[in-house]
Formats: structure tokens, sequence, C-alpha cells
């Protein structure tokens, strides 16, 4: 009897943890059933074991783990696939797998099957399009920083003045500029497609420096991550419902989409930009930074701790990359918007982790199984390089260990602010440490913050029944 097949796409919004953690499960559930098991995974490094026509096809059951839309999602349209999110899929194998294999595709019906979604709350639609903006937006921040970090070490040795290696600051500088145009664009394409692209990037351009510097516009404040998500959005539902509002004869329909809509979207755009959503969240922005200014040092730190319980909060999060949007807009309007407190609390929840596996079973009995050992080393390695999803096991296991993440992020962040440690760059893995003002003070703070986790974890965490190791 021919084996059964369960085949399956995941991807997350930064293509790294969530993609390949679900896809592990995936396959080890499908394994341990006796099942056959093929995952495409759609993760940072592109699409890899891709799905064929045959395999679709062939599968008695399919499964998408995803949080962003994937490539040729139309391959799915007659494979009744079971639908979720992939931090569902993770927490919740066992439940959903048995579903989706119940949910086989009747091959005996010639019609076509509708796909069967999960129902997604109206907060969920919010934040996945918000989290496909975001997908996109990390590439642009990330080749920025080390652009600018190419130049800003090879400065500290030589002049790069009028150098390429000048270019390559003055490019990363720009780059980091279009994340905003990048991340509105996207957003509004998760939305709408391909038609909202263009006028939502022009209305994220509109929404930070680039406007300001073209235009020569003195007295302006950019509405920033805000005005970018507002933007983003309306362009988003105003083409989506123009497109599907507007009825023309198909010979007519190549002069509706690339004139009626994009004319109406763009002038639109324009207005609300102009008139509504830069006075609006510029008026915001320009009100917390004469607060956190004028409140001095205290200002900075309010605002430190704020921004570090936020980006430790979900490791890797929605909440995580809202935090650290914020705070990559706000960082040069005012002295006290440096990145000290994002730098630090993506790096301190994972390396906690990881040194509380290293010193697992040093002082008293240990508390995790070997697996969660080798998990834990691994999130050691993921910090050292700026990534902080290398923690989520833990806290999938026991929620109760975020209140350590974020406690232990806001000592490490407090610590910096007290030292006098400032962060220019959106640098946050080990190299980028460097680059601070205070390098040994920073990497102080990392090892306060990360060691409270550790201990903290070792301590709350029930010791291993004899005899699982």
């Amino acid at each position: 009897m021919a084996k059964k097949k369960l085949v399956a796409v995941t991807a997350c919004p930064t293509g790294i943890a969530h993609t390949f953690m679900a896809a592990k499960k995936i396959q080890s559930w499908a394994e341990k059933q006796g099942y056959e098991v093929k995952v495409e995974t759609q993760g940072s490094d592109g699409v890899k074991n891709k799905l064929t026509a045959h395999d679709i096809a062939s599968a008695d059951a399919v499964v998408l783990a995803v949080d962003v839309p994937i490539m040729d999602m139309e391959r799915f349209d007659n494979a009744n696939p079971l639908q979720v999110r992939t931090q569902e899929l993770i927490k919740h194998v066992d439940v959903l797998l048995p579903e989706a294999m119940k949910r086989e595709k009747d091959k005996s019906t010639s019609g076509a099957v509708l796909p069967v979604q999960e129902k997604r709350s109206a907060y969920q639609v919010f934040i996945g399009h918000i989290m496909t903006g975001i997908s996109y937006m990390l590439p642009v921040v990330v080749l920025g920083g080390l652009l600018m970090a190419v130049a800003k070490i090879t400065g500290e040795f030589v002049d790069i003045s009028g150098t390429p290696v000048e270019t390559l600051d003055r490019l990363g500088f720009m780059t980091i500029k279009f994340m905003y145009p990048i991340f509105a664009a996207y957003l509004a394409y998760s939305i709408a497609g391909k038609p909202a692209l263009v006028p939502a990037f022009i209305g994220g351009v509109m929404s930070d420096e680039v406007y300001k510097r073209f235009f020569g516009i003195e007295v302006w404040a950019p509405s920033g991550f805000f005005g970018a998500i507002a933007i983003g959005f309306l362009i988003g539902y105003l083409v989506r419902y123009l497109n599907d509002t507007i009825k023309v004869k198909s010979e007519l329909t190549t002069l509706k989409t690339m004139l009626l809509v994009p004319l109406v979207s763009g002038v639109v755009m324009v207005l609300t930009m102009e008139y509504a959503i830069n006075p609006f969240f510029g008026a915001v922005n320009m009100a917390m930074v004469k607060l956190f200014t004028e409140a001095g040092d205290a200002g900075r730190g309010i605002y430190s701790m704020v921004i570090a319980a936020g980006t430790a909060f979900d490791l890797g999060g929605p909440i995580n990359k809202a935090a650290g949007s914020v705070a990559l807009g706000l960082n040069g309007m005012g002295e006290n918007f440096d990145l000290v407190a994002r730098e630090l609390g993506i790096v301190i929840p994972p390396i906690g982790v990881g040194i509380a596996a290293l010193l697992d079973g040093k002082f008293r009995p240990r508390v995790f199984s070997r697996e969660e050992q080798t998990v834990g080393k691994t999130s050691l390695m993921l910090g050292l390089i700026g990534i902080s999803e290398g923690a989520i096991p833990f806290i999938l296991k026991n929620p109760k260990m975020i209140p350590i993440m974020i406690l232990g992020s806001i000592i490490g962040t407090q610590l910096a602010v007290v030292l006098n440690v400032w962060q220019s760059l959106p640098l946050p893995a080990v190299w980028g440490w460097f680059l601070s003002s205070d390098p040994v003070s920073y990497t102080i703070s990392v090892i306060v913050g990360s060691s409270f986790i550790a201990i903290a974890l070792l301590l709350c965490t029930k010791p291993q029944p004899k005899g699982s190791h």
C-alpha cells in the first residue's frame, strides 16, 4: 500500500526562524506517522525544495504555514490546503496536521475545490499586512547598515575622504532612508497586489527625510513609521476598491489599470500625505522628540526602556519589529534617540538563553533536556549575529519566560544608558558592538542583561526528571 503524502510550504516575515522551525515540525511529525513528506521553505535564502505541480496533485494533504504572501500561490487553487500561521503550527502541530490529513482532496470531483483557510481576526489581518511590509524592509536596513559599517571600520584606520569607501558610507545612509518607501509599498502590495506598489512607495518617500531633502523643505517633521503604515493601508484598500468597483469592457482593462487607477490613487496619496498624514504624525513625532529631549538623561532612560521591552517582547514578532522601526525612524531626530535599546533588546534574550544552556547542570541539577541544551547553544550563536528568534522555543514552551526576557533587556539597556553608551548604526550583531561609542561598556551591558536572563531561567525552570538525560 502506498504511503500517504503530505506537502507543505512555510514562510515567515524574516524568513529565518519560524520558517525553518515550522518546516522541521512538519517533517518530524510526518516521518513519525510514516508518511511521505516534502516541505518547501520560502525563507531569507530564497525558495528551497520547491513543490512541483505533481507534488501538489499527488499529495493527500497540503499545509500552508505562512505569515506573508508566498510565491506562486495559484499552485494551490484546487488543493484544498489547510492554511495557518507558522507560530500556531509550531505550537499545535499534533492537532493541526491530523486535521490536514483528514481534509483530503476529493479526486472524484471534477469541479475546483476552494482553499480552506484558518479564519483570521481583523487584528491578525492588520498585523499580517504590516509584517509583510517589514519583511521586505529589513534587507534594506541590513544592507544599508553593513555598507556604513564597512566605511566606519575602515575610517578608524585610514582617511576615507574622497575614496570609494566614503561612497559606501553615503550609499549606506541613503539606502536606509528608503526603508519606509519599501515598507509602505509592500504593505500595500499585500493588500492589492502590484497596482498598489508605486503609489504607496511614493507615499513612503513622502513620510521621511528623502522628501524633505529633495524638495529643500526647512520646517517639516517626517511622519515616519506611522505615516508609512497609514499610507500603505490607505493605498492598498483604495486600489483594491477601485479595481473591484470600476467595471469596464475587456478591451478597456489596460486603460483602467494603467491610467485611471494609478491617477486616482496617486492624487489621493499626495493630497492625503500633504494635508493629513504628514501634519498629524509629524506633530506626534515632534512631540515625542520634545518630550524625551527636554527630559534629558531620564527621558533617554524611559525611551530606551520602552524600546527594549517592545523589542524583547515577542523575539522577532510584530511588536519587536514595530519597536525597532520606531527606533530607526526617530534615530537622528534628537540626541536621546540612538539605537542602543533596539540593538540590546535583540541580542540579550538569545544570548541569555545560550548562557543558561552552557551553565545548565554546573551548579544545580539539569533543568533542560538535551534537545533544549542544543537549541540554547544555537540561540547563543544566533544572538551573536543579531538574530533573536533562537530563544523562541523557550517562550513557546513556557510563556511565563517572556517577562524575564523583557526585564533582562531593560536591565542591560539601562546599564548602557548609565554608562553613556551610544550606537547610531542598525547593527545588533557582534561586529556592530565595536562601532558603539564605548565597545567595552556595550559588551558589559550585554553580559549583565544576558546573565540575568540565564540565572532567572535556571532558577525558574523545574529540574528534569531522573533518567531523562
